[in-house]
């Protein structure tokens, strides 16, 4: 089995290209709905570009979330139409960051009105694309090591104890009320067979969404208690190209510095077998 490395993010993100692509996701979204987002937010955590576009649902949309089968149906319309529609926004987003985006993914979240996109792209992005910006630019997300641990280490106990599989790696990057998590190395052999056909990959992603559905809760708890923080809304995206895993949690507010001290007490995670451990904070698991 494959030790899971514990990876503390700090992405290689300056403001004029976070910009760049949030006005485009924001500009698609515009000419796509007819309305414009309240905020738009772009982050980059290794190959995966994760755009966060807020109040994105209509009066008509939000009455019909307010049941499950008209919540899901607006979820499946939405990816629908961003499938059909997205061609022009990836070609942007590849234009902008220099790499081909391998695959892309849409998820809206219905109890708060936010789209988030996840673009996986097919290699990092380098420094020098972003030299137009200034040193004090960069976008240093407020999370230190031993929150990035943390967080890291819940994800990787809860894909274990979801999967029985230890993931190859795992990365946290938390900025402003945005948590995005990636796992790689998550999806089974028979999964990575059935993925090679669209209409396989189709399924291995619907099916990695109604677990995810099904047992998040618990993740989200954990993640509410290490955070101090309630969890909004949390989606989750399945690369059926990398075998990637793309978790993003929708927080009701931004999470203060002084909550990651060493001396706060340390929360309890699942591990492999159910039961109740603290976290492994060191940088291999």
């Amino acid at each position: 089995m494959v030790g899971a490395q514990t990876i503390i993010a700090c992405p290689p993100f300056k403001i004029g290209a976070a910009k760049q692509l949030a006005e485009v996701a924001r500009q698609f979204e515009i000419q796509r709905t007819g309305r414009t987002p309240e905020s738009a937010t772009a982050l980059l955590v290794d190959h995966s570009l994760v755009i966060t576009l807020r109040g994105m649902l209509s009066p008509a949309d939000k009455l019909l979330t307010k049941s499950p089968v008209g919540a899901a149906q607006v979820r499946e319309l939405h990816r629908q139409l961003f499938h059909t529609s997205s061609s022009s926004l990836l070609q942007e987003i590849e234009e902008i960051t220099g790499a081909a985006v391998l695959e892309a993914t849409s998820e809206v979240a219905t109890d708060t009105g936010t789209v988030v996109l996840v673009c996986l792209l097919g290699s990092g992005v380098k420094d020098s694309y972003w030299s137009d910006s200034t040193q004090e630019d960069i976008v240093d997300p407020p999370s230190d090591i031993w929150l990035a641990k943390q967080l890291a280490d819940l994800a990787r106990q809860f894909e274990m104890h979801r999967t029985g599989r230890a993931p190859e790696s795992v990365t946290a990057v938390l900025i402003d009320d945005s948590l995005v998590i990636k796992v790689r190395g998550v999806l089974s052999s028979a999964q990575q067979e059935l993925a090679k056909t669209p209409v396989g990959a189709a399924q291995v992603r619907e099916s990695h969404r109604q677990v995810f559905l099904a047992s998040g809760g618990s993740l989200q708890q954990q993640i509410a208690v290490l955070t101090g923080v309630a969890v909004l809304e949390a989606t989750s995206e399945v690369s059926t190209h990398s075998g990637t895993v793309v978790f993003v949690v929708l927080l009701a507010s931004g999470v203060a510095a002084s909550t990651w001290t060493e001396s706060k007490s340390q929360p309890t995670s699942l591990d492999s077998s159910g039961s109740k451990e603290k976290p492994d904070v060191g940088g291999e698991g």
